[in-house]
């Protein structure tokens, strides 16, 4: 049995590929002339998250004072290439998983999955993004301005 190594370079068409595009998507993004399907991760449908667009203008800066987490532009502080192999991806994707994050009470934002995604998407102009979040995330970004 051979085994496929996973880097950060090829991430996002691993998962694509193990995981198909069995799921409906509950969004898109156009990037470029592109218009990409988002659909959320089985696992978060079953948690009962729900799918929001975040107002990059209102939400980035929130991001932003999580030192830990943040991706600056064009992926400066990001985890090796995952930043590039989101853009190669996007270049052929037939769909992409929705990227997850946490906000709470204090409005601080946590992502839990895709803060590389969710980089590369605001650097390319989006105003709003799609994200799964719990419902009380929900509450929380609603109650600081956070979604649309």
């Amino acid at each position: 049995m051979s085994r496929e190594i996973v880097t950060s370079e090829n991430r996002e068409e691993y998962i694509a590929k193990k995981m198909g595009n069995k799921e409906e998507p509950e969004s898109s993004v156009k990037v470029g002339e592109r218009e990409i399907p988002v659909t959320m991760h089985p696992v978060e449908k079953r948690q009962k998250h729900e799918m929001h667009h975040v107002n990059v203008e209102k939400f980035d800066p929130a991001f932003a004072k999580n030192k830990d987490q943040y991706i600056g532009e064009k992926g400066q502080g990001g985890i090796g290439k995952r930043y590039e192999g989101i853009e190669k991806f996007l270049k052929t994707a037939k769909s992409m998983r929705a990227s997850e994050a946490h906000v709470n009470e204090h409005g601080a934002v946590i992502f839990g999955d895709g803060r590389h995604r969710y980089a590369y998407l605001r650097d390319q102009g989006l105003k709003r993004i799609p994200m799964s979040m719990s419902k009380e995330a929900v509450k929380h970004a609603k109650k600081h301005g956070y979604l649309d």
